[in-house]
């Protein structure tokens, strides 16, 4: 741009002024955007939705949950409150063990529960 006297001059004065104060305000909001995105808790919120909306991650929480809680079920349930070192060494043995097998059959765990529950809610109907 090429200013050849004082109008011009104070136009572009005018028009640059204008333009960093656009510029401060876009700085001020992606300054504020920024500070929130680096908090704590938002850092969480973020990471767990990218963990929670991956594709096949309710299925893996779901298996692992399941195995989880009948290898500690079945740990409590056979085994109990026992301060044997044999039995406990047992109750872990086994609680790994019925994990490792639900977790091995957990496509066909999940389908013959759905087709049980199908089953009670049908017939109250």
């Amino acid at each position: 741009m090429e200013i050849n006297n004082s109008a011009e001059l104070k136009a572009a004065i005018k028009l640059l002024e204008q333009q960093k104060i656009i510029e401060k305000q876009i700085l001020t909001q992606q300054f504020h955007v920024t500070y929130e995105s680096l908090k704590p808790i938002n850092i969480l919120k973020n990471s767990l939705n990218k963990v929670i909306n991956s594709p096949g991650t309710s299925d893996n929480l779901i298996d692992t949950s399941m195995s989880l809680g009948a290898g500690i079920l079945s740990k409590k349930l056979l085994v109990g409150k026992s301060a044997g070192i044999i039995k406990k060494i047992l109750g872990f043995v086994l609680e790994f063990g019925v994990a490792g097998l639900v977790s091995k059959n957990a496509d066909v765990i999940k389908s013959g529960s759905l087709n049980f529950l199908r089953k009670i809610f049908k017939s109250k109907k």
